[in-house]
C-alpha cells in the first residue's frame, strides 16, 4: 500500500467497499430470515382466506365448482370480479381455497 499514490488507494479502497456491499446483498436472504419468510408466508395465507371468506355464498360456491372442475383461471376471475382484488390476491385465495378442499 506504500507504493500507491492517494487517488489508487481511495480507488482501491472504494473497491473493496463495493464488493463488500455486494457481498453482503447477495447473503443478506440466507441466514436469520427464514423466520421473517415463514410469518409473511403466513400472513399471505390469512390474507387469502379473509378474501374468500368475505365472498357472498353464492359466488363462493360458484368459485368451488369451477375449482372442483379445474377450471383456476375461470376462478381467479371470478374472485377478481367478485372482491375486487388483484391478480395475484386472487390467485392466492384460489389455491388457499383449493387447499383447504383436499385438491
Amino acid at each position: 500500500m506504500e507504493d500507491l499514490d492517494p487517488i489508487q488507494f481511495w480507488l482501491v479502497l472504494a473497491a473493496v467497499a463495493y464488493v463488500a456491499f455486494l457481498f453482503g446483498r447477495a447473503t443478506k436472504n440466507r441466514s436469520g430470515d427464514s423466520g421473517n419468510r415463514e410469518l409473511a408466508a403466513m400472513r399471505q395465507r390469512e390474507a387469502a382466506e379473509h378474501v374468500f371468506a368475505s365472498l357472498p355464498r353464492p359466488a363462493q360456491q360458484e368459485i368451488d365448482a369451477k375449482i372442483q372442475e379445474g377450471k383456476t383461471i375461470e376462478a381467479v376471475r371470478l374472485v377478481r370480479q367478485h372482491a375486487g382484488v388483484g391478480l395475484r390476491e386472487a390467485k392466492l385465495a384460489v389455491d388457499a381455497r383449493r387447499a383447504s378442499m383436499g385438491l
